[in-house]
């Protein structure tokens, strides 16, 4: 039987992942969406960089619905694990082609059971239906996993085609395989009020085009770069 866990406990989870963020993260955090839109860009590209992944990102581009990007995910556990991080979204647009300017998101996970220690990584999910996709156009909450009905794979599973969603994770110098249960993707609004000048909902970014920024072009033309080349 499970037992849960001491306010001991707790507080080291806290602390471990207190310790990982960095001190402008605490003052400014994601107050800076256009700092996170640049970090995103850099990680984009080191995944295009990765030996395989640009193949693999070509073969699979008929398949792929939107692009979601954590330039740091940090994850910190004594017992009880926990884990947080910003990200953007960037959805693709089938009918004009090219991709939407990206809506701001928190992704975040707990853990039970033995484990210790600390980390940070980059984490992109390749969103490659439809369904998936909208879990991200609501204003509040969205949980990914297994439970949530969707389907998910990595790159080392061989096959990819067929899955909701594919995830990868740069940790040690190298992007794997992730595991997305227990993950949940939470709407950052005033992240989106001050990129865009307005209170805007995440699907008036992704899907309708009222709202734009030319911060976010480089991203956009990253995400796209490979996909273009397609015959």
């Amino acid at each position: 039987m499970l037992q849960r866990p001491t306010h001991l406990s707790t507080r080291f989870a806290v602390v471990a992942l207190f310790l990982l963020i960095p001190p402008a993260a605490i003052a400014g955090g994601s107050s800076e969406p256009q700092r996170l839109v640049d970090e995103a860009t850099v990680t984009f590209e080191r995944f295009l960089e990765t030996p395989g992944i640009a193949a693999w990102y070509r073969s699979e581009a008929k398949n792929v619905k939107g692009v979601f990007i954590v330039p740091q995910f940090l994850r910190g556990a004594f017992i009880v694990g926990a884990a947080s991080g910003s990200g953007v979204l960037l959805a693709r647009d089938f009918v004009k082609g090219g991709w939407s300017p990206p809506a701001f998101y928190r992704m975040s996970a707990g853990s039970f059971g033995f484990q210790a220690g600390a980390d940070a990584s980059q984490v992109v999910l390749i969103i490659q239906s439809f369904s998936a996709l909208e879990r991200f156009y609501g204003s509040g909450t969205a949980k990914l996993g297994l439970d949530a009905g969707l389907t998910f794979g990595t790159i080392g599973e061989g096959g990819t085609t067929g899955f909701d969603i594919v995830s990868f994770s740069w940790s040690k110098g190298l992007f794997g395989g992730m595991s997305v249960e227990g993950l949940a993707i939470t709407t950052a609004g005033s992240d989106n009020e001050a990129y865009y000048g307005a209170p805007v909902k995440p699907e008036e970014i992704l899907s309708n085009g009222s709202v734009t920024n030319p911060g976010a072009d480089t991203l956009r033309t990253t995400v796209e770069r490979l996909i273009l080349r397609i015959p």
